[in-house]
Parts: C-alpha cells; sequence; structure tokens
C-alpha cells in the first residue's frame, strides 16, 4: 500500500539531496518570478517532500558523477544570468509589472514591459496580454469551450519573428508559444514537438510536462517521447504522471515508482498519483487509505479532492466521511471547482456541478459527473453534452467515453454506442467491462465473429468477476455452436467444471443439452449418454431434451446397423 522507492537503480539522474534542493530552490524562484504559479506550487511541493538530513544511499546505484556535476553548474549559472542580465532600469520595471501582475492587472503588467526585450520581461508581458484577454472570456458564455482568445494571432506574429531570428531560444517563451498555439490549431501535430522544444531548454516548468502529456494519446507516443527527453530526474516524474494517464496497470505504477530514490518515498506528488491510479483501476478501499494519508499530511488541501469526494460517494458508507471532507472543502475554499465537486457527491448535485463549471471550463470531474446525474434523472440529452464537452477537455478520460456508450445503448443506437465503447476500450484495453458491453452489442447486431472476439478479450481480462466469466464464457460458448463446435464443447466442459456454478443454473442445462447432442453427432454413445441423464435431472422440458436426443442417438445407431448389414 505504501511507495516502494528505491528498490531498483534508474537510468534517470537524480542529484543528492542537499544538491537537489538547492535546484528545486532556483527552479521555483524563476517560475515564481515568471507568474508561473501551478509550476512554483509542483516544485515547492517536490522541495518540502525531501528530508531534511540526506538518508544513507551507499547502497543505492546513485553517484554524483561528471554529468550531474556539469549540470548543476549549468542550471546555476543559467540562472544566475537571468538575474543579472536585466539592467537596472529594465529591473525596476519588471518588479512594478510582476506588482501589477501579482493583482491580477494583467493589462497595466503589459504595458510598462513593452520596451523590456530580456527574456523574462518579453515572457511576462506576452503572458500578461494573454491572461488579461482569458480573464475577459471567462465572464463570456458557459456553453462554449473554443472561446476565441483574440491577442492569440497577435501575440504569435510577434514571437514567430523572434523565432526565425534565433531569439526564442528560451524554454520559457517556447512554452506560451506552444500554449497559444494550441488554442488557435488544437489539431496542430507540431505541438508535441513545441512542448518537447520547451522542455528540454528548461527541465524544471511543470505545466509544461503536463501540456506535453496532453498531446500524447497512447503508449506508443509515448515511448516516443521518453526516446526523446533528456535523463533528468524530471523525466521519471513525467513518465509517473503519464503512467497514471494512460490508465496504466498498478504493477507499471509500482515498477516506476521503484525508480525513484528513498528519499522521495513521502513525495506528496506520487501520493496523489498512487491515489489516483487506484481510483482509477476501481479498488476504491487503497485508493480511499491513500487519500487518507495525503490528508493528514496536507489537511487543508482541495487539489484532487474532486477525485476523493468520488471515491466516497462510490463507497457507499461512507457519507458521513464524505460530508466532513465537503464542509473541509468550503472552509478551505468554497469557490474552488474541486469543493464544488465534493458538494455535488451530497445533494443538489447537478446545480453544484454546473457552479463548478463556472468556476472552471475545463474542470473535467464536473463535466463526467453532472453527465451521470443527468443519466440518473433520465435527461439523456443533456448527458450526452456533458459527456462530450468531458472528451473535449481530456480525450484520454474513458469514463466520459463508457458514459456515451450508455447513453445512445439505452437509445437503442447501437452503432453510436458500439464507436464510443470502442473508444472507451481503447484506454481500458484490460477492462473485462468495456469488452462484455462491446460484445453484447455485437451480438445484438449479428456481428458474430466480433463478438466472440470481445467475449475472448473479456476472459482475458484480470479484473473480470466470477459472474461475468460465466455469462461471458457462456455467450462464447454458444456462438461457437455454429462456428466452431469443438470449441464451443471444450468452453462448456470449462463453464460446467466450475464450482462457483450452481447446481441448478440454466448454464448447466445449456451445457449438458448441447455436449448431449455434439457427442451424438460424434457416435460417441457414452459420453452422449452421460449428459443426456444429467440432463434429464433437471426434469421438467430438460428432461424432455433428454429424451429426443437418446430416441435421436438411437435411430442413428439403428441406421447405421442397417446400412452395415445391407453392404
Amino acid at each position: 500500500m505504501s511507495l516502494k522507492t528505491g528498490l531498483k537503480p534508474s537510468c534517470y539522474e537524480f542529484f543528492p539531496v542537499n544538491e537537489m534542493k538547492k535546484v528545486l530552490r532556483e527552479a521555483a524562484v524563476q517560475c515564481s518570478e515568471r507568474g508561473l504559479y501551478f509550476s512554483t506550487k509542483w516544485i515547492a511541493e517536490t522541495l518540502e517532500g525531501l528530508p531534511d538530513q540526506p538518508v544513507d544511499t551507499s547502497e543505492m546505484d546513485i553517484s554524483l558523477d561528471s554529468s550531474i556535476q556539469e549540470n548543476i553548474y549549468t542550471l546555476s549559472s543559467t540562472l544566475d544570468k537571468d538575474l543579472t542580465n536585466l539592467d537596472p532600469a529594465e529591473y525596476d520595471k519588471y518588479l512594478l509589472s510582476k506588482s501589477y501582475f501579482d493583482v491580477k492587472e494583467f493589462d497595466r503588467a503589459a504595458y510598462f514591459l513593452e520596451s523590456c526585450n530580456s527574456p523574462k520581461c518579453r515572457f511576462l508581458r506576452i503572458y500578461s496580454k494573454y491572461l488579461d484577454e482569458e480573464s475577459h472570456d471567462i465572464m463570456g458564455p458557459m456553453n462554449d469551450l473554443k472561446t476565441f482568445n483574440k491577442e492569440i494571432p497577435k501575440l504569435m506574429e510577434e514571437m514567430e519573428s523572434w523565432r526565425d531570428s534565433r531569439e526564442m531560444n528560451d524554454g520559457f517563451l517556447l512554452y506560451i508559444y506552444a500554449v497559444m498555439r494550441k488554442q488557435l490549431y488544437p489539431q496542430d501535430k507540431n505541438l508535441k514537438d513545441l512542448f518537447l522544444e520547451s522542455v528540454q531548454n528548461y527541465y524544471y516548468n511543470w505545466s509544461a510536462w503536463v501540456e506535453l502529456g496532453e498531446c500524447i494519446n497512447n503508449k506508443d507516443m509515448l515511448r516516443d517521447v521518453l526516446n526523446r527527453l533528456p535523463n533528468t530526474f524530471m523525466s521519471l516524474f513525467f513518465k509517473l504522471h503519464m503512467s497514471v494517464e494512460l490508465q496504466d496497470l498498478p504493477q507499471a505504477f509500482t515498477d516506476i515508482v521503484a525508480e525513484f530514490p528513498p528519499e522521495y518515498v513521502n513525495n506528496r506528488f506520487l501520493q496523489t498519483k498512487q491515489a489516483t491510479m487506484y481510483y482509477n483501476n476501481r479498488d476504491y478501499d487503497c485508493s480511499e487509505i491513500a487519500f487518507d494519508r495525503l490528508l493528514k499530511s496536507d489537511p487543508y488541501r482541495i487539489d484532487d479532492m474532486d477525485i476523493y469526494s468520488n471515491v466516497l460517494y462510490v463507497v457507499n458508507e461512507k457519507s458521513a466521511k464524505l460530508s466532513i471532507l465537503a464542509h473541509m472543502c468550503v472552509f478551505s475554499d468554497k469557490f474552488r471547482p474541486e469543493t464544488m465537486c465534493a458538494l455535488g457527491e451530497r445533494e443538489k448535485a447537478i446545480s453544484y456541478f454546473r457552479r463548478a463549471l463556472q468556476i472552471d471550463q475545463t474542470c473535467l470531474s464536473a463535466w463526467t459527473l453532472m453527465g451521470h446525474e443527468y443519466v440518473e434523472i433520465k435527461n439523456t440529452h443533456a448527458a450526452i453534452i456533458s459527456y462530450k464537452r468531458a472528451v473535449e477537455v481530456n480525450p484520454k478520460d474513458y469514463r466520459a467515453w463508457c458514459g456515451l456508450g450508455q447513453i445512445y445503448e439505452l437509445l437503442n443506437m447501437s452503432f453510436y454506442a458500439i464507436y464510443y465503447y470502442q473508444r472507451s476500450s481503447a484506454l481500458r484495453p484490460y477492462d473485462a467491462r468495456m469488452w462484455l458491453r462491446l460484445a453484447a452489442l455485437y451480438e445484438q447486431q449479428c456481428l458474430y465473429v466480433e463478438a466472440i472476439k470481445g467475449f475472448s478479450r473479456a476472459l482475458e481480462s484480470k479484473d473480470i468477476d466470477d459472474n461475468n466469466t460465466i455469462q461471458a464464457m457462456t455467450k462464447l460458448a454458444k456462438l461457437y455452436e455454429d462456428y466452431d463446435p469443438e470449441k464451443a464443447a471444450a468452453i462448456w466442459l470449462r463453464l460446467l467444471d466450475r464450482d462457483d456454478l450452481h447446481e441448478d443454473a440454466d448454464e448447466r442445462k445449456d451445457g449438458h443439452k448441447y455436449l448431449a447432442s455434439y457427442h451424438k453427432e460424434k457416435g460417441e454413445t457414452e459420453e452422449c449418454m452421460k449428459h443426456a441423464d444429467i440432463l434429464s435431472g433437471f426434469g421438467g422440458s430438460s428432461k424432455e431434451d433428454a429424451k429426443i436426443i437418446v430416441k435421436e442417438l438411437k435411430q442413428s445407431k439403428k441406421s447405421s446397423q442397417d446400412e452395415s448389414i445391407d453392404s
């Protein structure tokens, strides 16, 4: 249950604790000076999670080789140069503009940086103009996620002139350029390369890593990106982040955690990802324990509490605990979208989820949970809109794709349902529920070969329960009866051997009936009679079926004997 770090050597370079603290402190200052508060918070939390005194790493395969020494020196000299490059007049303007930026007077912040040319001042000016327009847009209509920021074309034109003249080799400038390009051209195939270039130029802007992750839709893309990343410890944090984003199995997550040095056992980012990983894999008890441990060390935390509240909601007997969590979130910050999601798990759900979306239109949990609530009250149109907004926010969210599949299945629009379940199963290829739903729809549409594949994939999944296993084996056996009698017989035999199959179950009747007929056709009298006798023992129509099979067997044998005499 607890994080098991330091169990295997890592190919990623981690600095010794004291040097790591120095690197992270300097990186936090750099991100803070540019107003990148999300990155600053991530770095500061990573820094705070390190021990006060370095632990003994004599048994770990971690040494301060020349490449690490060079990285530390390069980082420190780059940061010092960035600070001293500002002449006094420009530095004074930077201080004034940053003070305006901090109180959200973005237009004033941008105005006083117009004549400044240092990368830091250029970034803050561009970022201020971008945020100024964004703050106007947020008060606009809520029903469109693609609100256009009118400043972007002008800002990008200016930045492209710097890019052409090679004045934009700054990781922060590359980051804001890529963010704006993403908003203008969300389907641009070069976005991944732009964010990759940003993190290669500056490793410690976590926001750039998150944006890079949003450009990666599958494990093949991730593998390609990881091969192009530097061996910095930030790449391992990113690898762990993507393991959760791409719904990886728990063992893959555990293997990545094992590469972190033992000093990172209390890292809150790792703890949060562990709790989310358990949630994604529907291990709600372990997820609850992980979130409880996280809240014990950070009791006023609101980040990711939307996920925790959903865990408590799913575990029905935790309503008192959910109520306490909701009150805690309100006490900490009642205007956070996570708070609204926690409140929405209790009462007046839809109104709270809508409030969450008024605060943050990209709140994935709010869109998905609101879709669930609309399904509950049978408002399918609103549910479809909610789920579609969710997949716009994050196409890697299997729950929203699955929700769309369920709605269209309820509406008897099977081919739409199949499409959405296919999208969901592509994200969760080891989830038995997805394959069972897909296979049932394929069977309904007489796509029997695809149905066979679907039920087979469901049976290969490790998370399939006993009831679904029996259901899938029964369906598969019946489908194979027309395509491959040998396989059908083998599956029926495996099913009848199961201890958890009730003695009077219909599956036993169907299995013995098929096997009796199967052996009758093959002329195997002893096996046919064995299954016919068992079938007869069920009584009722099963007894009549057994009599018919035995009668046909005798007639077949008699016909064979007559033919033998005639010949």
